[in-house]
């Protein structure tokens, strides 16, 4: 995989189905976190649910606890089931494993291998 490019427009896929596109931000370049300006196409709807209580799960979890991290992780394994993905529309940068969360127009993610870098 490349180093993301700034700017660029990304689509976020679930499994073949294209939920959007992404306008991406520069950042640091320390941080493994990329961010935003999300954009959804129709077929985001369905699965809009889906984004939001996994997001709700996250944020509700101040204490760091196990039970709820479960859940967190039941609701992160039915999100990313079908495969989810960030590309480019040359596929000149593609991360097939990330961790995104969405809120409103507003998406940030981070690829898990540039955790690691």
């Amino acid at each position: 995989m490349s180093k993301l490019p700034h700017p660029c427009t990304l689509k976020l896929i679930r499994g073949d189905v294209v939920l959007g596109t992404i306008e991406t931000r520069p950042d640091d370049g320390k941080s493994p976190w990329h961010s935003g300006a999300f954009q959804p196409s129709t077929e985001f709807e369905s699965v809009r649910g889906l984004f939001e209580h996994e997001l709700r799960l996250l944020q509700a979890n101040t204490e760091d606890d196990d039970d709820q991290w479960d859940e967190w992780e039941a609701a992160h394994a039915e999100l990313h089931g079908p495969g989810l993905r960030v590309q480019a529309a040359d596929q000149a940068y593609a991360a097939d494993e990330i961790l995104i969360h969405i809120k409103g127009s507003e998406a940030w993610w981070r690829v898990d291998d540039e955790a690691d870098a």
